[in-house]
């Protein structure tokens, strides 16, 4: 344990210590049993704990009494305040940039323990804790290698992608051939393909619903045992005559026995696909190689738009172009461990950058570098846009990188 908390006989401290490390086991736990599911009050009681230690810290804080200086040129006191505050925020951020239902949206704000950790954030702030959020950009050679990556994420996608024409009309084959094709490539070449435009513009976008959605099936084995079995026997305890419910009860408890009897191995080659679409609809499969299911949960999400696909594809690009360069270390203990045997199925020897944590590792990226902001914010990212696409790569990634250098904003706006 570090110098500082060694010497402390703080039963109070070491209690916030404890707590602290049974709730990160116990997110840890579930996020690898469940395939990333997260359970929101542990999340954000973990959060909570976290800007305790902080604030408690905080307050018998002396930098003039502080110890010898570490390896980052801060106090051991710095370091541990710092890293708590850090992690307490890239939790929360985590939370707000999950793709969640537009029913789902208040979900965070309205939880029993997020009044809690917005008391403690404001606390930390309001005591002088902003400090400790400030990034220390002061490597000129990072900055660099961080602006030509950004520039260059955003030059390879900014091109528009969605004013091709398909190769062929399937419905124009002859009947054979169209047979073909309806059997072996009913979702790269279905019938009916509407001509370009394909994408969404700004402005364009529109709420859609399903009644069925896809999971993993450890999430789907998780949902059913323990949210929806549950209400439905509570509503036949209240109406025990209902055979629709009845029914209900049993269709859920033989496809439980089925989940639970379904023995599945993951690739010993796994494909590397990009997540959504393609490895829903090709493979079958998430990206970490668990079999998908299919669950009847209606949900109701935004349609997105080009912006919005475009953002997602230079975070994607830009988080795998820097892990291992020595720009993050967050992000690159993640891909070391994406690379180790020990990753298991959650990793490839291969290409282990298509196995990182996006959303983590983005977060983190932004934590040392808080203009990397302006790629969430739709305005400032078209922007950028417009800015890379005006100008040559030398004079974009200078000007990115006088941003990067000249930004100095908060790190976070809690919703």
């Amino acid at each position: 344990m570090d110098r500082f908390l060694e010497g402390e006989k703080d039963r109070a401290l070491q209690e916030m210590l404890d707590r602290e490390v049974t709730l990160q086991n116990r997110v840890s736990e579930e996020n690898l049993k469940f395939s990333g599911l997260k359970d929101l009050d542990s999340v954000l009681e973990l959060a909570a704990v976290k800007f305790e230690i902080a604030n408690h810290l905080l307050a018998r804080f002396d930098p003039a009494k502080s110890e010898p200086e570490g390896p980052e040129g801060a106090s051991s006191a710095a370091q541990i305040i710092r890293a708590r505050s850090t992690d307490a925020v890239n939790l929360l951020e985590e939370l707000r940039t999950m793709n969640i239902s537009e029913d789902q949206k208040g979900l965070i704000t309205e939880a029993e323990a997020y009044a809690k950790v917005r008391d403690g954030f404001e606390r930390f702030i309001l005591n002088g804790g902003g400090v400790f959020f400030e990034a220390k950009i002061d490597d000129a050679k990072k900055i660099k290698i961080l602006s030509g990556a950004v520039a260059d994420s955003v030059r390879k996608y900014m091109a528009p992608d969605d004013r091709y024409r398909p190769v062929f009309k399937t419905e124009d084959l002859p009947r054979f051939f169209r047979q073909l094709v309806n059997f072996f490539l009913p979702i790269l070449a279905p019938e009916g393909q509407q001509d370009p435009p394909y994408g969404i513009e700004e402005g364009e976008e529109v709420q859609l619903s399903s009644e069925r959605m896809k999971m993993p099936l450890s999430q789907a084995v998780y949902y059913l045992e323990t949210e929806l079995m549950p209400q439905l026997q509570k509503d036949l305890e209240a109406n025990p005559g209902s055979r629709d419910l009845q029914r209900q009860i049993s269709l859920i408890q033989d496809k439980l026995r089925e989940y639970k009897n379904i023995t599945f191995r993951s690739r010993a080659t796994p494909i590397n696909l990009e997540k959504g679409f393609y490895t829903d609809w090709l493979s079958q499969y998430t990206a970490d190689g668990e079999l998908l299911v299919t669950v009847s949960i209606p949900v109701k999400y935004k349609s997105g738009t080009n912006l919005d696909r475009l953002r997602e594809m230079v975070q994607t690009e830009l988080v795998r172009t820097l892990a291992g360069k020595g720009i993050c270390p967050a992000l690159d203990e993640d891909y070391r461990f994406r690379k180790s045997l020990e990753s298991g199925r959650r990793g490839s020897s291969r290409l282990p950058s298509f196995k990182l944590d996006i959303r983590r590792g983005f977060q983190e990226l932004k934590t040392l570098y808080p203009a990397l902001k302006r790629l969430e914010d739709r305005g400032e990212f078209q922007q950028l846009v417009d800015l890379v696409g005006s100008s040559g790569r030398k004079r974009s990634q200078k000007l990115i990188e006088s941003m990067i250098q000249g930004d100095s904003r908060d790190l976070l706006q809690l919703p």
